[in-house]
């Protein structure tokens, strides 16, 4: 397809995150092809440094064949399976990997999809312990500003990032939220 092609389709079809969709009515839309190593290459073949991998699942970097080399073997055996009541070897192996490499008697891995849902199991988990020793009312949560930790709605309700949120209060209860560290990122 040509970008006019995918611009096109893109503004039509495509709702991206964190965007203001009304820019693009006039404006090019950055559309990424491909991706080798830290960079990201848009379909007119400009190179980008890969900023957000980090925060998304390209830490290793794009294009590593030994990754999708192992993805797609796996994927010919069992392309996904919960580890509700069950588990698989690549879960029981990954699991007994990183307790190695954990530090302490850190031994026990709950596997998520992603960080909004690490964040919200860790503080149901914190709740829920809570709970089972007699103290519900244990609840609150202390947040820095400016702090991320997804945009589910319980991940949403303790992010720093008041623009984020607003929109969608009210949301959970019992949040607080103290300075940054970085001084000249501080509210205060």
């Amino acid at each position: 397809m040509t970008n006019d092609e995918l611009q096109e389709l893109a503004r039509k079809h495509l709702w991206m995150h964190f965007t203001d969709m009304g820019y693009f009515q006039d404006n090019d839309i950055p559309i990424m092809s491909h991706g080798e190593g830290c960079y990201v290459y848009d379909v007119n073949g400009n190179k980008y440094l890969d900023g957000l991998s980090g925060l998304f699942a390209s830490q290793l970097g794009h294009g590593r064949s030994e990754i999708t080399d192992a993805m797609a073997k796996q994927g010919e055996k069992l392309a996904f399976f919960p580890i509700w009541n069950n588990a698989h070897p690549p879960a029981i192996k990954l699991a007994a990997k990183l307790a190695e490499l954990a530090p302490g008697d850190l031994n026990r891995i709950f596997f998520t999809s992603g960080g909004s849902e690490a964040v919200e199991s860790a503080w149901k988990l914190i709740r829920q312990y809570y709970a089972e020793i007699g103290e519900p009312r244990r609840y609150k949560v202390i947040s820095r500003n400016l702090a991320y930790h997804g945009t589910t709605m319980g991940a949403l309700s303790i992010n720093g990032l008041t623009d984020c949120r607003n929109t969608f209060e009210p949301l959970v209860p019992g949040t607080s939220y103290v300075g940054n560290t970085n001084a000249y990122r501080s509210h205060h």
